[in-house]
């Protein structure tokens, strides 16, 4: 044991770092105010039982800020090792922990074993030697036997689909399954057609439900409506139904969890593919990145942000939240989204040790345009890598369309706007390349490629030169750039530009975008060619065009001190970095006030946060 003093003093020094965290926390996350926190900085906060009651009172405000971190999950866990820190000081200056610090251990859920009566019995792990459970591995955890229980129908209603390819032979055998493991629980099966099967052959508990479309908000949200028991077993698509469905296991993490409120399961599909079920997604910069994969849990059990498979969820809950009525497909995953974004404290997990049986289909894109209009995605990044477009692009293609691209103070461009952007550049280096004609890129076109290696999250159009000397052959390329969908308006008008000859200018425009082609007198990598060397080339969007000789210098001294720090420019000229504007939609995935004016890797899509 230290001795007091030498804690004290140890206290102080790594505590204070933790307060500057928990004050950027706080503002970020719109939280109570940090007041009590000011007694820290008092002259005659030396007494030590003085700063023991702030040590604690740092401990419950960091506890309080971690649970609005919960799919927050890096912060979550880092925020994680501060509070065990500040526990350690507390106990090494103080000697003991206060009963509710002691309590509030966040590694699991906030509030394990809230409820005063068992829903289920509890498990116990009981395979204390390999003979137990060799060769199937079949059992480990058991059923403690338990007379304080509630009957499972009274607990949980189970809603059923299966899918249009099943046979009616796997049919019936997905209600025997059921009724063999849970005859008394609640059963809708839910169909576009009434059954052939005779259900009553099966138990009093299974009923046909007819809808005429199975994917539509309203419709689960009327079928949600129906149920009178406190837990909903929500299991779509399933073609088979086994004793790997675990319904009690899934009541016992939500009845002894009180802030997790969806549990779900493994699935596998119908070609044997097994999948843990969990998934993360982000959202940032008008894009939804999935990852699979999970960063905590507890009680064996995976803390997730989407479930793609089967699930249990509290009623209550559920139908506070409701399903979005208006949406045609996707009211699940809006359901999850909605959890992730505006009541960032529920929890969401998937126990993969229950497993559901389950049809997988490809969802087309067109299928989640009304999700992704709903919630201002543009693009979708699935966690194979594929990618949906949304807005203005499909399918990797540009939406043709002329409607101006969303350029807003505040906001970044969308993502399906700046790879437009990017494919009309692109277009137009190539066509100057094939024609054997020299092009650059300059002003902002060239600042994105040294800055981002493409196009700047905040760009307004396009600027791309050529030598004088090739402005007739350029001419020559109007009718290629017409053939390709763009307006082209040309000026062939003799001036000056920034105290050099120009001869005019060919304006292109689609999507919303416009190009500037315009030739120059001096023209660098003409130069570097004359006098035996490459151009420089840089790297924009997957492609290297050519730039001026030295792109770094000439940006530099073209924008001035600290141009690697950002600005959102609205013309060109000479700005002020290192801040943003105000957002005009406060917590929009854009906003770019929410982001460091300084750095590139924060408005990149492949990573989670």
């Amino acid at each position: 044991m230290y001795p007091n003093k030498r804690n004290f003093v140890l206290a102080v020094i790594v505590v204070i770092p933790y307060i500057g965290l928990l004050i950027w926390l706080t503002s970020s996350l719109r939280i109570d105010s940090i007041r009590h926190f000011h007694k820290l900085t008092n002259p005659t906060f030396g007494r030590k039982h003085y700063f023991n009651e702030n040590l604690r009172l740092l401990a419950k405000e960091l506890s309080e800020t971690q649970r609005s971190l919960q799919h927050s999950q890096l912060h979550f866990y880092r925020l994680e090792k501060h509070i065990q820190l500040v526990k350690e000081l507390i106990i090494s200056t103080d000697g003991n922990l206060t009963d509710d610090l002691k309590k509030n251990n966040s590694a699991g859920s906030s509030s394990v074993n809230y409820l005063l009566k068992k829903e289920v019995c509890a498990e116990k792990f009981m395979a204390p030697s390999w003979e137990y459970v060799f060769p199937r591995f079949r059992k480990g955890f058991d059923r403690v036997n338990c007379s304080d229980f509630v009957p499972l129908d009274q607990l949980v209603t189970m809603i059923v689909t299966s899918p249009e390819e099943i046979s009616t032979e796997n049919l019936q055998k997905i209600f025997k399954g059921i009724v063999n493991y849970y005859p008394s629980v609640p059963v809708m099966f839910v169909s576009k057609s009434k059954t052939n099967l005779n259900l009553k052959e099966f138990g009093s508990n299974i009923t046909n439900v007819v809808f005429d479309d199975l994917t539509h908000g309203k419709t689960w949200s009327m079928l949600l409506k129906t149920v009178s028991t406190p837990y909903v077993l929500f299991a779509r698509d399933i073609t088979y139904f086994t004793d790997d469905v675990n319904v009690e296991r899934l009541i016992r993490v939500l009845s002894e969890n009180k802030d997790t409120i969806i549990a779900g399961g493994s699935h596998k599909n119908q070609r044997g593919e097994w999948d843990k079920g969990c998934f993360q997604v982000n959202f940032r910069n008008w894009v939804a990145f999935f990852l699979d994969g999970y960063y905590r849990s507890f009680t064996d059990c995976l803390v997730c942000d989407v479930l793609p498979g089967p699930f249990m969820a509290k009623t209550k809950e559920l139908k506070a939240l409701g399903f979005d009525e208006k949406l045609p497909f996707g009211a699940f995953l809006d359901i999850f989204w909605r959890i992730k974004l505006k009541h960032p404290e529920k929890v969401v997990v998937s126990c993969p040790d229950v497993m559901f049986e389950t049809h997988v289909q490809e969802i087309p894109h067109e299928k989640y345009v009304a999700l992704a209009n709903k919630w201002d995605v543009k693009k979708w990044i699935n966690s194979d890598g594929t990618i949906r477009w949304y807005g203005c692009r499909r399918g990797g293609r540009p939406n043709d369309n002329t409607a101006s691209c969303r350029k807003q103070l505040g906001l970044l461009v969308p993502p399906c706007d700046l790879e437009n952007l990017a494919d009309m550049i692109k277009f137009v280096m190539k066509e100057c390349e094939n024609a054997g004609l020299l092009c650059e890129l300059n002003e902002g076109s060239q600042l994105g490629a040294v800055k981002f290696q493409g196009v700047l999250p905040w760009e307004l159009d396009a600027d791309i030169h050529f030598p004088n000397d090739n402005f007739t052959a350029m001419f020559g390329l109007i009718p290629r750039f017409k053939a390709a969908g763009y307006r082209v308006i040309s000026e062939r008008t003799e001036g000056w530009r920034n105290g050099h000859k120009v001869l005019g200018a060919i304006l292109l425009y689609k999507n919303g975008w416009k190009l500037e082609l315009y030739g120059h007198d001096i023209f660098q990598s003409a130069e570097l060619i004359a006098s035996g060397q490459k151009p420089t080339k840089v790297k924009f969007a997957g492609m290297w065009l050519n730039a001026f000789r030295n792109p770094g210098l000439s940006m530099r001294n073209r924008y001035g001190p600290e141009i690697y720090h950002h600005v959102q420019h609205s013309s060109s000229g000479v700005y002020k970095s290192g801040v943003f504007p105000k957002c005009p939609t406060p917590g929009h995935s854009a906003c770019l006030d929410q982001l460091p004016a300084d750095g590139s890797l924060q408005f990149s899509d492949f990573s989670i946060q």
